[in-house]
């Protein structure tokens, strides 16, 4: 039995819709999942979309979707979730942050919340969506590291079934799929829904590569220095302010070389780059929820960005857009 083979017209019964509209096709998904913008192709003028929705805890649910037409579904940064996407049928082109995959189906995508999101679906593209809270996958991965994340988690968009890990995980979702379709009461017994849950994301952390896999991997699980994270306290009260190198020696109460060695070992980047890091995620927060008539380049040099084409280019690197197309899609 082939791998889509297995997942073939699920959850029946767990509908959530059925419609021709675009308009509604997108409300019904953005409420399971968040806005987005929804694009037929110029030729497309109806939909056959279905959903279907099952909630696994109050952290994750498996879904059931497609939109029986060619659309570009468009959400950005997902922001506060993780999503597996199951190719059951057809292909979606799928971009996520610098990666751009052909996902077909038999394989899953692995879509991670920090980067920029579209996907170009084909007419006869179905899949089923595991979708998991961001903060359920960084605190299992932080207590798997016994450390802070000093970074958001990012996957490889392709997870391929011919892997033993990728095969491994989707004999795992197809377990949670009978069990929610047989109704046999297993997810009812007491934490025994929070158990699986935290066994497909320990599963996804160890067998998906993502940029935190070689400190699982080699064995480097221990809470980085005292001197590490007291700097980075600092860098997130003041990264408002201006911040020189100085300022992290100082407050480190170490060398400079040993700060930035310990930062390359327990961080994989320097001090200086967490700050423009911090920094660059303040801005995308204050562009998606900035007020009318807000202007990028005031956002931006309120968080210290004052070469402002360095910026732009910076921020396209890293969410996939411009700063004013950030704040043209949301306003």
């Amino acid at each position: 039995m082939t791998a889509t083979a297995q997942f073939q017209a699920p959850l029946q019964d767990y509908p959530l819709f059925a419609s021709t509209s675009i308009d509604e096709a997108r409300e019904f998904v953005g409420n399971v999942f968040c806005p987005h913008r929804l694009t037929p192709s110029k030729h497309t003028t109806r939909l056959d979309a279905q959903m279907r929705h099952a909630r696994v805890s109050d952290r994750s649910s498996l879904n059931f979707l497609k939109y029986g037409a060619q659309v570009t579904v468009e959400p950005g940064a997902l922001q506060h979730f993780f999503l597996v996407q199951i190719q059951l049928s057809g292909n979606v082109n799928t971009r996520c942050g610098h990666q751009t995959e052909n996902i077909c189906a038999g394989d899953a995508a692995v879509l991670s919340p920090s980067e920029y999101v579209s996907m170009d679906w084909k007419p006869d593209s179905s899949m089923l969506i595991y979708r998991a809270d961001r903060n359920l996958v960084e605190q299992k991965l932080s207590a798997l590291l016994c450390d802070e994340l000093s970074n958001p988690i990012v996957f490889e968009t392709r997870m391929n079934h011919h892997t033993n890990s990728g095969a491994g995980w989707l004999r795992a979702a197809r377990f949670l799929l009978d069990e929610l379709e047989g109704n046999t009461g297993f997810l009812n017994y007491p934490n025994a829904a929070e158990n699986f849950e935290e066994n497909l994301i320990l599963s996804l952390l160890y067998g998906q590569q993502h940029n935190y896999s070689h400190r699982l991997r080699n064995g480097t699980a221990k809470a980085a220095p005292a001197h590490v994270k007291r700097v980075e306290a600092y860098i997130l009260a003041n990264a408002v302010n201006a911040v020189s190198i100085e300022d992290l020696t100082h407050v480190s109460q170490v060398s400079a070389r040993a700060l930035f060695s310990a930062f390359r070992d327990f961080r994989g980047t320097s001090p200086m780059r967490y700050l423009r890091t911090v920094r660059l995620e303040n801005v995308r927060r204050d562009l998606l929820d900035a007020p009318e008539n807000s202007s990028v380049t005031e956002i931006a040099c309120r968080w210290g960005f004052v070469q402002l084409g360095r910026f732009s280019g910076e921020y396209r690197l890293r969410y996939g857009e411009l700063p004013s197309e950030t704040l043209r899609r949301i306003s």
